[in-house]
């Protein structure tokens, strides 16, 4: 593959003196949790595998009509050979007459290499400019300073530790000529940081969804709709963004407001431009046959301050602005965390107000529409749950699955980031184990747990102590030993048992691991159990109450 720009020879010199220029001075590989090393010594502009489905690779796109794009790249103490690779990556993949320029902006970084040497390298590639921060902005407003400076027609942030596959930009160019009130992302692949090798993304589709504690969460395309667009490369819905690449009409995202530059640093943004789009008349769509590579870390941008309390408080203001009274279940999941308590301050309140006046003069939809008509696989949790999610094994990593004759057995395809609403069960605050309107129960003499109809919703407390309770021992916020508590029909006495995953002995499921009852042992992590959520309804419900406060504290 040759590279776009013309005098290769020079560009690789100086390649090398700046990466060697860099090297001992850079700090070490766990810094950016990236094997740097290793990356450095690979090609800037190397082969990688052509990820899309094969229908995308027949497709054809008349590039005359097509409109022009700016690729805007925040980046913060970057990994040198990451950005550059970036960098190379768009230039060699882009049509030209496409392509108007890419914007780096640089966040006030400190390392020297990425100062002069970085300008000095950039000015040989054609259509790059560097832009620099005179004060740390963080990721969203720097977003928001490449694309004040681009005129193309259309803005892509990317992030800065990227690669740009084969054809990435026609398909999305060509669906925003289209639907230009739309938001637009690539299928994301992997680049994995050990290895730095491109991996493409598994074989089972998924979109971008949430959590109640606002948390990016990936959704599973049903198996028919994955043969579908595999089969036609057509756009898939979806409810939010992965974030690290993302297409936009200047005319749409003007309209709508851009990045919302109250939230600080990073973190949020990309739920927030999901909520906003589908609610205030946009799309977001994934398209298959537009790919990208990139590096997920935990914490992709550097922060000043507590990030943990920088990254709620951005969650905070998307919960209040967006989800109205849904935003009770992102408070009463998040504030059991002491570190993520924060609150507003004047002006943060005068900007959320600000932000709720500019929801109103768009004529957006409610987030009950976006629940009910966007992401209708995603229940809303039981008014009375205490905990909420999928039931996983701390130490096998496997989780509670309903099966088709009512027993609970375990699967391995667990939570780790994913929604899967089937497995989603809950413990009310009375106790009752449930999946969706049914209850968990034990039918002695068998150990095993089975799905059963709930008692009377009047049922007194006696009552529920006959059918059965469970409840959850805390050892951290939301795991705990789960354990089951039942009348004894002879003693009277109630009984105390532990829910543990066995290999089972009986003949229903004979050798296959499953959650049973059994007598509670201390430090035995096959009997603790972890959830999605733990819910405090009473602790910061809503946040009309939080507000108050806020109001209160800070006058």
């Amino acid at each position: 593959m040759k590279p776009a720009y013309k005098d290769r020879h020079k560009i690789r010199r100086k390649l090398q003196e700046i990466l060697t220029y860099a090297a001992p001075l850079r700090p070490n590989d766990e810094h950016y949790n990236i094997n740097v090393t290793l990356s450095d010594r690979t090609s800037m502009d190397r082969q990688i595998r052509d990820t899309r489905p094969e229908v995308c690779k027949t497709k054809q796109y008349d590039a005359k009509t097509l409109p022009t794009v700016a690729v805007i790249i925040p980046f913060f103490n970057e990994a040198l050979s990451m950005l550059i690779r970036t960098v190379h990556s768009i230039l060699n993949r882009s049509p030209d007459m496409l392509l108007d320029e890419i914007i780096l902006v640089d966040d006030k970084s400190t390392e020297i290499w990425l100062q002069k040497p970085l300008t000095e390298y950039m000015k040989l590639l054609p259509k790059v400019r560097v832009i620099r921060n005179t004060k740390r902005m963080g990721l969203i407003r720097s977003r928001m300073v490449g694309h004040r400076a681009a005129l193309a027609d259309v803005s892509i942030f990317l992030d800065a530790h990227c690669e740009a596959n084969e054809g990435w930009l026609e398909p999305m160019l060509a669906y925003l000529q289209k639907y230009p009130k739309a938001v637009v992302q690539p299928y994301v692949d992997g680049i994995d940081t050990g290895t730095i090798e491109y991996l493409p993304a598994t074989e089972h589709l998924h979109v971008g969804a949430f959590n109640w504690e606002l948390r990016y969460t990936w959704l599973k395309v049903p198996d028919h709709k994955t043969i579908f667009h595999l089969n036609t490369g057509e756009a898939i819905d979806s409810p939010t963004l992965v974030g690290c690449a993302i297409a936009v009409t200047r005319s749409f995202f003007d309209e709508i407001g851009g990045f919302d530059e109250g939230l600080e640093i990073w973190g949020g943004e990309n739920l927030e431009l999901g909520f906003r789009a589908w609610q205030c008349g946009g799309t977001v769509v994934t398209l298959l046959c537009s790919r990208v590579g990139h590096v997920f870390k935990n914490f992709p941008y550097k922060f000043d301050g507590n990030r943990e309390q920088v990254v709620t408080k951005n969650l905070m203001r998307v919960a209040d602005v967006w989800m109205d009274g849904y935003k009770k279940f992102f408070y009463a999941s998040t504030f059991i965390y002491e570190i993520k308590n924060t609150t507003f301050n004047m002006a943060e309140l005068q900007s959320i107000e600000r932000w709720k006046e500019h929801r109103k003069h768009l004529k957006c939809k409610n987030f009950e529409w976006y629940m009910h008509n966007i992401v209708p696989e995603m229940e809303t949790p039981p008014r009375d749950a205490h905990f909420y999610g999928e039931i996983m094994n701390v130490r096998s990593k496997a989780c509670f699955e309903l099966y088709n004759d009512y027993y609970i057995g375990m699967n391995y395809i667990c939570y780790e980031h994913k929604v899967i609403p089937y497995n989603f069960f809950s413990i009310s605050n009375a106790g009752l184990l449930r999946w969706k309107d049914k209850c968990i129960k034990v039918l002695f003499p068998s150990p095993a747990l089975r799905l059963v109809d709930c008692p009377p919703i009047d049922a007194n407390t006696s009552a529920l102590y006959d059918f059965g309770i469970f409840k959850v021992k805390l050892i951290g916020h939301t795991w705990g030993q789960l354990r089951y508590y039942v009348r004894n029909p002879s003693t009277k006495n109630i009984d105390k048992y532990c829910v543990v995953q066995v290999t089972n002995v009986l003949p229903e499921h004979e050798k296959e691991q499953m959650p049973q009852i059994g007598g509670c042992r201390e430090n035995d992590n096959f009997q603790v159990w972890s959830f999605t959520h733990r819910f405090d309804f009473n602790l910061y419900a809503n946040t009309d109450f939080a507000t108050n406060m806020t109001y209160k504290h800070k006058q």
